[in-house]
């Protein structure tokens, strides 16, 4: 399912949660540095050559089941989490 693990280059890390959408899997998630800890963010992943990411709604204590995909992976290009 997690071909590689990456790391986001403007996030802090909040820690390892459990992951329902990642068989289960404790994964460590992030927050913005610059923003409130509304939403955690799991660390970036590739999945079939695509940088992905599951978000985790802090207040409410649900995952959002949506897969997010941010684009193409390119090696040795840094990963900053994109707040809508």
């Amino acid at each position: 399912m997690v071909d590689r693990w990456l790391k986001w280059e403007n996030g802090k890390e909040w820690g390892r949660i459990r992951c329902p959408l990642l068989n289960d899997e404790y994964v460590m998630t992030y927050y913005p540095k610059s923003a409130l800890c509304y939403y955690l963010y799991t660390a970036p992943f590739v999945r079939s050559g695509n940088v992905c990411y599951y978000r985790y709604n802090h207040n409410e204590g649900f995952w959002d089941d949506r897969l997010y995909c941010v684009g193409e992976y390119i090696e040795d290009i840094p990963q900053r989490i994109f707040i809508e």
